[in-house]
């Protein structure tokens, strides 16, 4: 597995979560007027997901990651490769990875396990390999 992550963490989310915490927000606004929530979740690396999945992990430069959305990944918008570089900026460097709170709160339970997310999804976009 590649990713120009490096050692760095996302607090990655469920978008489960996320749906669940919209909801609750729509169903009583009033009791979260004027709040503001940081809905992030448990720090995960690339490194985490690559283990769990029982493959190699491998940085690649962010100028290369770059480089492969520009000339390599058909069909983005004209938006999509500066804003993904600078999404795995962030990550790199430390940026992307705070945790509060708020979501389990938001919810009155924990917060799903973001790395088996994670993982789940990169699973079911995994390359067939032949035996």
């Amino acid at each position: 597995m590649e990713s120009a992550f490096g050692d760095g963490a996302l607090a990655a989310v469920a978008r489960e979560d996320l749906a669940d915490a919209a909801a609750l927000v729509a169903a009583d606004p009033a009791r979260h007027s004027g709040r503001v929530h940081d809905l992030v979740g448990t720090p995960i690396t690339a490194g985490q997901v690559a283990d769990r999945l029982g493959v190699p992990h491998r940085t690649i430069a962010l100028g290369e990651y770059r480089r492969r959305l520009l000339e390599e990944t058909p069909g983005l918008l004209p938006f999509q490769p500066p804003m993904l570089a600078s999404i795995a900026t962030g990550i790199r460097h430390g940026f992307l990875d705070g945790t509060t709170p708020d979501l389990a709160d938001l919810l009155g339970r924990p917060a799903r396990d973001p790395l088996a997310t994670a993982v789940a999804a990169a699973s079911a976009t995994r390359p067939e390999t032949s035996v």
